[in-house]
């Protein structure tokens, strides 16, 4: 694992000191922890975010410490200290404890190359030797007190419902266990939900709604080739978000994450065993193929041009991450995916209504455009340091850390000056001005953002906001034009 840092260069993050609190300051006490706290020099914890690194020898001092007053001192008790912060961190990461349930090897694996390597931030703190159904085999190489790195072992097998053994033997860690209950099948539909990542279809029904809403403004609206339209182009969303998976494990560059939060990292369906790769490929081409049979019934009522449409919103959404164009690692993802789910999923749904061009149209789908490649865009800062390391040169990893937070204010920035500028030359209607009410929630995820974005659970909450921003300003803009046609009706 080559020479490893000195313990005065170590560290844990915050917290691995949360954890101990939760669970020890009401045994302790107000006055036994602040006891603990002078003693030792503990940070301070409680207003302190969970990824920021602390020293580990004054952690190490506090394990003892406890040891000492709620224990006897021997170390026995260090284990059973450790087990009960891993039962708290379960708490918390409950989703994926419950899906590795029964699967110990497969829940000692992400310990070794996610969960320890992040605590520790150090991507050489565990190694592992041997991972086999009824043995695992690992190296921790790392200043963490010894009954403190066996109790962590043993458990996070227990939190997946397996009694673990552990031997250890020269500078390796051997693992064996007992699983206490048949290992449950894990829910088809909530893989499904995972490995589509279906909440994120609102970036495909925000254009589709637009595109349908400035054709009825126009006077045409046919509801089934609405909903054509949109099972059509949700099916090609969905397959490509299942492909780009598939295409980042291939690339390596989901395996080298290890810091995944629900907004990036990729679904980890794959890094955590739940599904085949080429199950997850297979699906992708599932999705494909019912997109491409409702998009050729599409070309058949209303015209070849929709094949262009089709074309011009399939390639950039499947060269993305495929080989060997890439467009994310050679930091062109977010311009040819804002383009794909603004302007070509805006106007193809218009022509698809109206077989005709629309300027307006095309204007209204620009600030879409630019917020879903907002989203994109910040949810790839997370993922920075990791895709740096596995080669996926995004335009987060291009750009420097405060240059990559200024882009994100002027993609946004781009999408309401769009709207407004298109009122002012009278070229949207006034009443998409309604759009602008997002821009208080704007202003609060560029701040998120401007402060935590080295930190990448502490920016969870401007990931999501950027989602909402991109629906909800969608949404306005949909009103905006269903108000501007009630004027036919007057």
């Amino acid at each position: 694992m080559g020479t490893p840092r000195p313990l005065e260069g170590q560290t844990v993050k915050a917290l691995s000191w949360q954890l101990l609190y939760g669970n020890y300051r009401p045994k302790l006490g107000a006055a036994g922890w602040q006891q603990l706290a002078e003693s030792v020099g503990a940070p301070d914890l409680r207003h302190m975010d969970s990824d920021e690194d602390c020293p580990m020898g004054p952690f190490n001092e506090a394990v003892l410490y406890i040891d000492r007053v709620l224990g006897k001192g021997d170390g026995a008790l260090i284990e059973e200290i450790t087990v009960a912060s891993v039962e708290r961190w379960a708490s918390i990461f409950r989703n994926l404890v419950q899906q590795l349930q029964g699967r110990p090897q497969k829940m000692m694996e992400i310990f070794c190359n996610e969960v320890h390597p992040y605590f520790l931030n150090d991507p050489r703190a565990s190694e592992i030797v041997v991972s086999a159904p009824e043995h695992f085999a690992l190296r921790l190489d790392n200043g963490l007190l010894e009954g403190f790195k066996t109790g962590l072992i043993r458990g996070f097998c227990d939190v997946v419902g397996a009694d673990g053994r552990v031997e250890k033997r020269g500078d390796e860690y051997h693992v064996s266990w007992q699983v206490r209950q048949a290992t449950p099948e894990p829910s088809r539909w909530a893989l499904l939900v995972n490995a589509t990542r279906l909440p994120f279809l609102t970036a495909t029904v925000v254009p589709v709604l637009l595109g349908a809403a400035v054709a009825w403004k126009d006077g045409a609206l046919n509801p089934w080739l609405f909903l054509l339209t949109l099972v059509g182009v949700a099916c090609f969303h969905l397959g490509h978000n299942v492909i780009n998976d598939y295409f980042d494990h291939i690339s390596g560059a989901d395996e080298a994450n290890l810091t995944p939060t629900p907004f990036s990292g990729g679904s980890r369906l794959i890094q955590r065993g739940l599904m085949q790769p080429r199950s997850i490929r297979n699906l992708a081409l599932a999705f494909y193929a019912a997109g491409i049979v409702i998009g050729l019934a599409l070309v058949a009522l209303r015209g070849w041009e929709i094949l262009l449409f089709g074309l011009a919103g399939f390639l950039p959404g499947i060269l993305y991450t495929a080989p060997p164009v890439r467009l994310a690692h050679r930091g062109l993802g977010e311009l040819a995916v804002g383009l794909a789910f603004g302007p070509v999923i805006v106007m193809g749904a218009y022509w698809v209504q109206t077989g005709r061009w629309s300027n307006e149209a095309l204007l209204a789908s620009l600030p879409v455009g630019f917020l879903i490649a907002a989203v994109l865009y910040i949810n790839e800062i997370p993922d920075r340091g990791w895709d740096l390391r596995a080669g996926k040169r995004t335009l987060a990893v291009r750009l420097a850390p405060e240059t990559a937070v200024a882009g994100y204010l002027v993609v946004v920035a781009c999408a309401y000056l769009t709207l407004v500028l298109g009122v002012a030359a009278g070229a949207l209607p006034i009443p998409t001005l309604l759009g602008l009410l997002t821009v208080p929630m704007a202003v609060r995820a560029f701040r998120t953002l401007r402060r935590h974005h080295a930190y990448p659970y502490r920016l969870i909450p401007a990931n999501a906001a950027t989602i909402f921003l991109h629906l909800l300003t969608g949404l306005l803009l949909f009103s905006g034009f269903l108000i501007a046609g009630l004027g036919r009706f007057v």
